[in-house]
């Protein structure tokens, strides 16, 4: 029991912990000067932006004239709105667009999800480079063209943006906010060293010559940077492709989505389990094990830390102590779940229970996919 223990001891801290103090470590020893605006040549290649929407009526203007705002040279734009089987009037809003605007093009799909619209607008797209994004996000300014000129380096076959949290201004916001934070920092560091596996949704391009049409229980930000991984590009993060999205920000959201996307995303995973082999890709396996699966892994590394902790906890005045620290912090959680429930927040307790909320989300996801659980809906 007590190896049992140090065995999730060191798991979870190589997870949250171990894991950046050694990309960080890397990152100090391989000498690159830092990126700078106007750096990259200005990419000339016909770029392809595929909005995929269902009932977004109240959005769908506004992010297309979004769009339209680039920088990007407007005879090498192009932009398909996919609407997988919306009820509402954002085809007509967007059929609105393509009457006046030429580059705009709707392609509507009587449902099936949200991947299966992405494979369908993809291999109807003309343009080199294909950048994805959802309706609720704004892109700066500059956005499409940063991404393109990315491109600039042959051996570069995505690119991930900087995806900015707009809060709502309560608990589960706040800390999802702390939380991506961190996350994008590990993206960061990952891209410097060629490690980097996933992508942001909302803000990723890639070429279209390296697309490969992908099961629609998948999530695209999960199994497009891998399927350009196993063809031997890098995948990059861009801090300067900038764009802002909202991210949940109740109970009931948070723990919808990040059940959701655990579930898409260890099923994509394991479905690349070639990038797994520590003997073909050890940097790549070591990277992809530790950023993604230890972390879905997490709340089972709790219980069987806490399990073994109350076995053990007699040993010594250590045991005890850690066993206490165990349970002050759970009931610290608890504190902030009835905190939420109550529109109020108490600091530290609140940020507790965000991070078990996701961890809960995350038990689920991993959960479900080892029941065969399958998701191709929309969300």
């Amino acid at each position: 029991m007590k190896a049992i223990y140090w065995m999730a001891v060191f798991l979870m801290f190589h997870t949250w912990i171990g894991y950046l103090v050694f990309l960080l470590v890397m990152s100090s020893l391989r000498k690159e000067k830092p990126e700078k605006t106007g750096e990259k040549e200005l990419s000339c290649s016909f770029l392809t932006v595929i909005l995929t929407v269902r009932n977004e009526e109240k959005t769908i203007g506004s992010r297309l004239q979004n769009i339209l705002e680039s920088d990007y040279p407007g005879n090498l734009l192009e932009i398909i709105v996919a609407s997988d089987g919306s009820a509402d009037k954002t085809e007509e809003i967007a059929e609105d667009f393509a009457r006046l605007d030429s580059r705009i093009k709707l392609l509507a799909m009587e449902g099936g999800g949200k991947s299966a619209a992405q494979n369908r607008a993809i291999i109807s797209a003309k343009g080199e480079i294909i950048v994805l994004t959802d309706a609720h996000t704004v892109f700066e300014r500059n956005t499409l063209t940063t991404l393109s000129s990315e491109f600039s380096d042959e051996g570069i076959g995505c690119v991930s943006g900087r995806l900015v949290v707009r809060n709502a201004g309560n608990s589960i916001s706040e800390s999802q906010g702390f939380y991506w934070r961190y996350e994008t920092l590990l993206r960061r560091l990952e891209g410097r060293l060629g490690l980097l596996h996933t992508a942001s949704g909302p803000v990723m391009a890639f070429r279209r010559s390296l697309f490969k049409p992908f099961d629609c229980c998948y999530g695209d930000d999960c199994i497009i940077p891998l399927d350009i991984l196993s063809q031997g590009y890098r995948v990059v993060h861009s801090d300067l492709a900038q764009a802002y999205d909202v991210f949940p920000s109740t109970m009931r959201e948070e723990l919808s989505v990040r059940t959701r996307m655990t579930l898409r995303n260890i099923t994509c995973t394991l479905s690349k389990y070639n990038l797994l082999n520590p003997f073909k890709y050890p940097l790549i396996s070591l990277s992809i094990s530790s950023h993604k699966i230890l972390r879905w892994l997490t709340p089972y590394l709790m219980i069987v830390l806490f399990a073994a902790n109350l076995y053990i906890f007699e040993i010594n005045i250590f045991y005890k102590v850690s066993l206490y620290c165990q349970s002050v912090f759970y009931l610290l959680g608890l504190a902030g779940f009835y905190a939420e429930k109550k529109g109020r927040r108490i600091p530290l307790a609140s940020q507790v229970f965000s991070f078990l909320l996701a961890n809960i989300g995350f038990f689920l996801g991993v959960f479900k996919a080892g029941m065969g659980r399958k998701i191709a809906g929309y969300r």
